[in-house]
Formats: C-alpha cells, structure tokens, sequence
C-alpha cells in the first residue's frame, strides 16, 4: 500500500490488515441496498463462474483436486455448485444498482483524505448473504484470475455489513496484516505485457494488450508458459505457509450495519460462522484497484456484465461513471504507480 494510502492510514493497513475508515452510510441506504437484492432469487450464485476456463484457481488447491478440475470438467462443476451452495444461499456480481450512491456517499464523508494516489478504479460489487447453517469462510486469498485480469497485490475491497458482525451474530472478518506475510501479485501483470505484447492481434491501435482480443488458445498457451507455472508454484507453497505458520496471527473486526471497512483482499483472511439463527448476514462488497503503469487495457465486462468503469479521483473528490471501461491511456503516466 506504499504510495497508495497516506500516513497514519498506510501504517494502519500495515499493522493491522484493514483500514477503518470512521465512515458510516446513511441508514436509508442500507435499507435501499437491503431491499433492492431482496429481490433477487435465493440461490442466486455467481461465485462457480469464475471456475470456467480459469484452470489455475484449482491448481491451487493440490494436485488431486487439480487433476479433477482438468480431467472432468463436468463432475467439478457440480462440486463447485455444491461448495458454494452450502457457503451462500445468494452471490450477487456486478449488479450496480447500488454502487454509484455508495461511492458518492463516501466521497461525501471525505473519503479521499486515506490516499496518497490520485485515482482508484471502482471495478464492480458483489452482495453476499449466508445463514446460521452456512459453514465459516476459512483461511483463503483472493488469488488473480483470468476473468479479471487486471489484477494488482494491492486492491482494495470496501466491506459493509448491512446487519451487525460482533460477538454476538458472528460472521466477523479477520486478516492477516501485511506485516507478517504479503502476497506477490503485480508479477502477474507483467507476465501478461511480455506474454501478450509479442502478439500483434493481441493489442490495440496504442501498443496496450486488449484483454477481450485474447483467444481461449491464446490464454492457454500463458498459463503453460514457463513464467506463469513458477508464480502458480508460489502461489501453492504460500497458502499452506499461511494456514500453519501465521494462523495465529490473523488481526478480527467488528463492524456495526452500514460501517465502512477497507482492507486489501488479496492478503488472507477469513470469516468466522454466523451464529444468528434469526437474521442471515448480509455483506455488501465494492472491489477497487489503484493503477499501475502497466500497458494493459481493462476489461469491458465480468461474466456479459459490466465492469471498471468508475474511476475515483481522489484529487478532486469525485466519482466519474462511464458508458464504457475506465480508459487507462488516457491517465497521465505522472498519475500512475510504478510496477
């Protein structure tokens, strides 16, 4: 988070593994967000897409299950189904319904005062619900996947309970501070420029590699390649490391309905089991990332829904929304981080 976030915040993510942001959202839009995905079906679940053509999410999880995933297809698509099923009895990506208000409610309550960095893309949201018979979110990482790809070790999920998580309901989220262990990602993109810039179809009229010009024959041949096999191979030998190694270092939040927390989802963490039998935990998620001066374009769409195109200026305090993905060649290279 160095050149991300200002001092004291940068130290508190440090140390802790999350930001409180001492901000809160007004109770009618709680009640909004709480009403609007009401609406949607129970069982609605969108986590099992991103096991579809994103071979190296089961590598990480040993060879038998990874040989499983590659060798039927079919039979781990149902145990996808099936995990998630019993983890959340809805999974809402990419709605937007909500988003643009948050944001502004944020940018209100002078949200831009943590960052040191001008501008932060808004990718998409997600609404996540559960009951008492949900088991707990154990030990995991939000490891990079092939349907974002634009993805840094530094992205920021904005966390909001919309009912309380506290000793009592349960269901409080617990990280792992940067401190003691931090996971490598921004290798990956320039993994994906050296890959993907030596293919002429695969970039636009400005040299920058177009994610949505890359064919599924393409995107196969990357994840073989040596370079990303060897980032995979860490990627295996970190998660146990943290599981057994660091377990007991895990730094536990508790957030009242509507209080807004930060912290990087790319780091570990977890989330204990929801003890209400009465009220089912509801979560609502805004994932964001800062932007780097790799020569990658964003993608214009998650699973036909679209995503990146809200950019936060953090220098203005304003949210801009766009017909259309945030255009990162027309961001100052001055206004970018270094890889």
């Amino acid at each position: 988070m160095l050149g991300i976030l200002k001092d004291p915040y940068f130290s508190e993510h440090q140390a802790n593994g999350f930001v409180e942001t001492g901000i809160s959202l007004e109770e009618d839009l709680v009640e909004e967000i709480k009403e609007h995905y009401l609406t949607k079906a129970l069982g609605h679940n969108d986590f099992p897409k991103f096991f579809v053509d994103n071979q190296h999410q089961a590598y990480l999880e040993g060879a038998v299950l990874g040989f499983v995933f590659n060798t039927f297809p079919g039979a781990a698509k149902k145990l996808v189904k099936r995990f998630y099923d019993k983890a959340y009895s809805k999974a809402v990506y990419c709605d937007q319904a909500c988003m643009e208000k948050v944001l502004a409610q944020l940018m209100k309550q002078d949200f831009q005062r943590l960052f040191e960095t001008r501008y932060i893309v808004a990718s998409y949201d997600m609404y996540l619900r559960n009951s008492h018979r949900s088991p707990a979110a154990g030990i995991h990482t939000d490891l990079p996947n092939f349907h974002h790809f634009y993805e840094t070790e530094n992205d920021l999920s904005l966390y909001i309970p919309l009912v309380d998580l506290d000793d009592d309901n349960g269901g409080r989220l617990s990280v792992l501070p940067e401190s003691k262990l931090k996971v490598a990602g921004n290798v990956l993109l320039k993994l994906l420029y050296e890959h993907f810039s030596q293919i002429p179809e695969c970039l636009d009229e400005k040299g920058y590699v177009d994610p949505d010009r890359i064919t599924a024959r393409q995107m196969a041949a990357f994840i073989r390649s040596k370079p990303h096999q060897d980032l995979m191979t860490l990627y295996k030998g970190v998660i146990p490391l943290a599981k057994k190694q660091y377990a007991g270092d895990f730094r536990r939040t508790e957030e009242g309905r509507g209080r807004v927390l930060m912290f990087n989802n790319k780091n570990f963490h977890a989330a204990e089991r929801w003890k209400n039998e009465q009220v089912d935990r509801e979560v609502y998620v805004i994932r964001m990332f800062p932007l780097y001066d790799a020569r990658i374009r964003l993608r214009q769409k998650l699973h036909g829904t679209p995503v990146n195109n809200f950019l936060l200026d953090m220098q203005e305090g304003v949210v801009h929304r766009y017909p259309h993905p945030v255009d990162v060649t027309a961001i100052p290279e001055a206004e970018k981080l270094r890889l």
